[in-house]
């Protein structure tokens, strides 16, 4: 009994040691088999639901009555000119992490858009709303053999809370036939929450964050009755993230606490290009995008990990059922394939997205519903797999306006 009192009190202050050198961010703990969302802004976010959240995270290119476009902001000057436009959309997730022969699960529901477009002037639209930018949403519990202690196992759990939101506002403009050009500006911002508990003892990191959001986008369009063609082009710069960050240290069986600030690595929002295409008839309308996020600006307090690049390919597909008819049944379908901004240990992981959906004329109203399912493929076998399946609906709907108040 003795033993075991001395092996646990080390322990304890072992973690307060380790919780010292995390103040000054040097983390050393063991991160292989830990999800993406611990790092850097969390997992970011797929896309913000809409019309269209039965394509993914898809259409830098599509500009259409009745679509809030957050992808492209020159991309919305096809909305209704006498309504305003409201979007509201929630989602839920089931997310599935296993390592060799342990896994846990996280179920999350959370409002995920909401946005109001009108046309200020006859060559001028506008669009304000909020939607996630990304999410820090994890349990994990490990089982470690003590290292020169047979038998002897020490066990932790991490837990991680929280996300970024954005909040913009879109002006588009309409410079000549087919062609518009827009900005969205606003601020991205939020809490994240990451604890580590052994035993009796939790560190707990809370960090507030903060930056500014630039997005610069250009849309074209051409052709006849018959079939049109789409082009879009966004661009968004690197912006810094301004931190306030809280250590919490505590232990249930011990008088020892810390509280205090703490000093972490300067953090960017990357840059970001994008290009689509569409090509469309009456009933049938298919679209591409091209998506690179470069995170070179950003360095990890992680020793093992590192930021990469991402590059996102996404195809897909809406079919209108009934043509003719001026508001229709639409459905559709897309398909993705990327890279993960987090590099583990030189461990690279990608992911594979299928999405399918169905937009729902009511009277002047759509309602939509998306679901995607994504699975994360990796370069090693000693990474945590993870596989995610998400639902949204979204509600699109218009308030008349009278046509005086746009002269």
């Amino acid at each position: 009994m003795i033993q075991a009192k001395h092996k646990t009190d080390a322990r304890k202050h072992l973690l307060l040691c380790l919780c010292c050198l995390l103040a000054l961010g040097s983390k050393a703990q063991n991160t292989t088999n830990l999800p993406t969302s611990m790092y850097g802004v969390g997992e970011l976010s797929a896309g913000d639901g809409g019309r269209y959240a039965g394509l993914g995270n898809l259409g830098i290119a599509l500009n259409r009555p009745g679509f809030q476009n957050t992808l492209n902001p020159a991309a919305i000057t096809a909305m209704d000119t006498l309504c305003f436009t409201f979007d509201i959309g929630m989602s839920a997730a089931y997310a599935r992490y296993s390592f060799l022969s342990n896994s846990s699960s996280n179920l999350t529901g959370n409002p995920n858009r909401f946005s109001l477009g009108f046309r200020m002037k006859p060559r001028w639209y506008m669009m304000i709303g909020a939607a996630p930018y990304s999410s820090v949403g994890y349990l994990i519990q490990t089982e470690e053999e003590v290292e020169g202690l047979p038998g002897q196992y020490l066990y932790s759990t991490f837990e991680g809370t929280g996300g970024l939101y954005r909040c913009y506002l879109t002006n588009a403009f309409v410079l000549a036939r087919g062609l518009s050009a827009g900005v969205n500006v606003g601020m991205v911002l939020g809490n994240t929450i990451q604890s580590e508990t052994q035993e009796s003892a939790t560190v707990s990191y809370e960090s507030s964050r903060r930056a500014f959001y630039l997005d610069l986008g250009l849309h074209y369009r051409l052709g006849n009755a018959r079939r049109t063609w789409e082009v879009g082009a966004v661009f968004a710069p690197s912006m810094p993230i301004v931190h306030d960050n809280r250590l919490t240290y505590t232990n249930s069986s011990t008088s020892e606490s810390v509280d205090k600030s703490y000093h972490s690595p300067r953090q960017y929002l990357p840059m970001h290009l994008g290009l689509g295409i569409a090509t469309a008839n009456s009933r049938w309308t298919l679209t591409a995008d091209y998506n690179y996020v470069d995170w070179s600006r950003n360095r990890s307090s992680y020793t093992s990990m590192k930021y990469e690049n991402q590059h996102k390919l996404s195809l897909g597909g809406i079919c209108v059922l009934h043509p003719r008819k001026p508001r229709s049944t639409e459905l559709m379908a897309g398909i993705g394939a990327s890279n993960s901004y987090i590099n583990l240990k030189g461990g690279k992981m990608y992911y594979l997205e299928g999405n399918i959906g169905a937009s729902f004329p009511i009277r002047y109203s759509f309602l939509s519903l998306g679901a995607t399912w994504r699975q994360q493929v990796n370069s090693r076998s000693n990474l945590m797999q993870e596989s995610r399946f998400s639902l949204n609906l979204n509600l699109t709907f218009g308030e008349r306006i009278s046509r005086a108040k746009l002269k």
